[in-house]
């Protein structure tokens, strides 16, 4: 594979990430301050679902790593396959990251306040940073 290939194929799989953070923290949150605390209890419960999702991120880093690991002691016929195994562990562990973010969303639906939102949302961002590829790979 060339190296603009792979490059415009991993840009690809950060647009999709940034784009569903971007529709969680664009969500509106109810107008009525009464449904607002109605649904607060809702909201806490999808945070802390928000927060256990963190750790469900461990076995796809660990699969990730050893990918990378692997590319230090790749020949060079091997290394069209070994590409194509890391978009795929990638794309797992990019969607496996996204889940703090997507347990703010159903949190904001349901009356979750901006705060705790913002915090899943930045816990999603920091595990899709450690999913960069790496300089040394291109």
């Amino acid at each position: 594979m060339q190296t603009g290939s792979l490059r415009l194929r991993s840009a690809g799989q950060w647009w999709l990430a940034l784009l569903v953070l971007a529709a969680i923290l664009l969500v509106p949150l109810p107008f009525r301050l009464t449904a607002l605390l109605q649904h607060s209890l809702a909201g806490l419960i999808f945070f802390v679902a928000g927060l256990l999702t963190v750790f469900f991120s461990r076995s796809p880093f660990n699969t990730f790593k050893s990918v990378l690991v692997e590319f230090s002691v790749a020949v060079p016929q091997r290394l069209p396959k070994l590409w194509q195994t890391y978009f795929l562990v990638r794309r797992r562990a990019l969607l496996t990251a996204m889940l703090p973010a997507v347990a703010a969303l159903l949190g904001r639906l349901s009356g979750l306040e901006q705060t705790p939102v913002l915090l899943l949302c930045l816990t999603s961002m920091l595990l899709l940073w450690l999913y960069r590829t790496p300089r040394q790979l291109w």
